[in-house]
């Protein structure tokens, strides 16, 4: 078998150049060799932690806000996750559904979209004691769907076009072969879709800047948007409005890499041996959703969002310091999850009454928690 170096030099060869993105989605999800592909990149073992890794009290606090987001909104016991990983967050809310909430857990069927062959087999090892709830889907096969749908850290994994200003022009970024590496070469974009992009958040890229545009995210939001009937939307990932993802003072854009807990900006090492992922745009993200039909309901940083689902009761009930600091990670500034974190928000077909609560801004949310503790 040729590796995965090999494959993506003999694509530039046959093609002269390949975008960023194509490099991308082959250094991830080349089948049997891209980093999502064939081992477990998650937690202790693999290159980064993520919230789910940092505290099962994420996993209690999301179960609770989708189950309490079903009743409220009169939507069927459905929950579907994009992008499962290592299972862990399924396992940790359908754990705490069935301890806490049992009569919803009884009703509830989970279905999970997943490519890796490789994780949808560690996902059902780990799975075991909720097998029969559960079924596997691949995202081409979904569709009428009702109830609550979400994704932890999917979107800034997919492949991301890379485009620079260099005076007046604004060139995509190619990934060339050139003194026996691979390296950037700059010339006309591959698609009118990136200036489409642009020019929808009336983007203005200053000279030299990078940015990197997702363009399989505006696709993946339309698509699924017509696969649910009824439902709402929680995307939970890092990254920031526009205005801010793609600010001037951002001068070689938001990719990066990591390997084995450590980041680096080592684009073409260890190809399919490192993650590579992206800051999500959810100013883009919820423009794409809102044409398709998927309508805004909040943006709300993570620690908010989670502070609203009732994250503060798990330090209150945490049994030791370590377990407190955990929880406190999700949602302090140095922690990097509550802060570098959204989460978006999209219903369709469904009326979200004026209180809900992730319709509240962070000052009445904080009075309310204030009155609620006597301060």
């Amino acid at each position: 078998m040729n590796s995965l170096n090999d494959k993506i030099r003999s694509l530039i060869a046959d093609k002269g150049m390949i975008t960023f993105a194509e490099f991308m989605n082959m250094a991830l999800y080349e089948p049997g060799q891209g980093y999502y592909q064939k081992q477990n990149p998650f937690g202790h073992q693999g290159s980064f932690y993520t919230s789910v890794n940092a505290s099962a009290s994420f996993g209690r606090t999301l179960a609770n806000a989708f189950a309490d987001t079903a009743t409220r909104l009169s939507l069927p016991a459905h929950f579907c996750e994009m992008g499962a990983g290592s299972g862990m967050l399924a396992n940790d809310i359908l754990t705490h559904l069935k301890n806490t909430k049992p009569d919803f857990y009884a009703e509830l069927k989970y279905t999970i979209i997943e490519k890796s062959g490789y994780l949808i087999e560690r996902q059902k090892e780990l799975l075991k004691e909720h097998e029969g709830k559960i079924n596997w889907t691949a995202f081409e096969d979904f569709g009428g769907f009702q109830g609550v749908f979400y994704s932890n850290e999917l979107v800034d994994a997919f492949p991301v076009h890379r485009v620079i200003r260099i005076g007046e022009e604004v060139k995509e970024l190619y990934v060339i072969e050139h003194e026996g590496g691979l390296t950037f070469y700059p010339e006309k974009l591959s698609t009118p879709k990136i200036q489409e992009y642009l020019d929808r958040i009336n983007l203005k890229i200053t000279d030299g800047q990078i940015v990197d545009l997702n363009l399989d995210m505006t696709g993946w939001v339309q698509a699924l948007s017509s696969k649910i009937d009824k439902g709402i939307v929680f995307t939970i990932d890092y990254g920031y409005p526009a205005e801010n993802i793609f600010a001037s003072y951002r001068r070689d854009g938001t990719v990066t890499c990591y390997y084995k807990h450590s980041q680096n900006n080592d684009f073409f090492e260890r190809v399919g041996d490192q993650d590579i992922t992206a800051f999500v745009d959810f100013t883009s993200l919820q423009s794409y959703g809102h044409d398709a039909g998927l309508v805004p309901v909040s943006l709300t940083p993570q620690w908010l969002f989670l502070v609203q689902s009732g994250i503060l009761s798990e330090i209150e009930n945490a049994e030791t310091d370590l377990q407190k600091a955990s929880v406190k990670a999700l949602i302090m500034p140095e922690g990097g999850f509550g802060t570098n974190f959204f989460v978006l928000i999209q219903g369709k077909n469904v009326t979200v009454p004026d209180d809900f609560p992730y319709r509240k801004g962070a000052k009445e949310t904080l009075d309310i928690l204030s009155k609620m503790n006597g301060f």
